[in-house]
């Protein structure tokens, strides 16, 4: 099996997601993309793109609106049966931290070896790296540590039907709508 490039790695879930989004768009449930990544071409000294470089990191990979609240996440593949906490990047805490603070959901989406899906609660990841930090505690959590009610399942209707955890975890008739909405 090839190695997957580190600029691919997650590629596959990010499509599953961009899928399920286009399900949940169609049907009138939610709207909610990709954040692109600005790219920066590299010409040789005749002018012809040669490469390319990340111009600007995108905060997290997805931004949207969810019955009038906004959601935002970053999604994580991991082939192994841990992830790390320090996979989220220091401006995707600082972003998700704001978003969180400002009335927003924010999680990290993990898939573990092609196989479970998870909704990991910001406030939760965030903690858990913050003792990592420390030196409390460990510096990654297993696929068999993660809450029975964080895993995401797929459905007759949806590709990969997140926003049902999301409802189980953020439950929207408790929430308090932003502001900013």
């Amino acid at each position: 099996m090839k190695a997957v490039r580190q600029a691919n790695r997650g590629r596959a879930l990010e499509e599953l997601i961009i899928l399920a989004n286009q399900q949940y768009r169609a049907r009138g449930i939610a709207v909610i993309h990709k954040v692109p990544t600005a790219w920066l071409p590299i010409r040789d000294n005749t002018g012809r793109i040669v490469s390319a470089k990340v111009e600007e990191k995108a905060a997290v990979d997805f931004l949207g609106v969810y019955r009038g609240y906004p959601i935002a996440f970053d999604a994580k593949q991991c082939s192994g049966e841990r992830i790390r906490w320090d996979r989220v990047e220091p401006h995707q805490a600082l972003f998700l931290q704001e978003w969180e603070k400002s009335g927003g959901i924010g999680f990290i989406f993990v898939w573990f070896n092609f196989e479970r899906f998870y909704v990991v609660p910001w406030q939760f990841w965030q903690e858990r790296m913050q003792l990592w930090h420390k030196k409390e505690g460990p510096a990654s959590i297993t696929a068999i540590d993660m809450k029975p009610e964080w895993e995401t399942k797929n459905s007759k209707e949806i590709a990969l039907n997140y926003l049902e955890t999301v409802d189980n975890l953020w439950p929207m008739d408790r929430r308090q709508k932003s502001d900013c909405i």
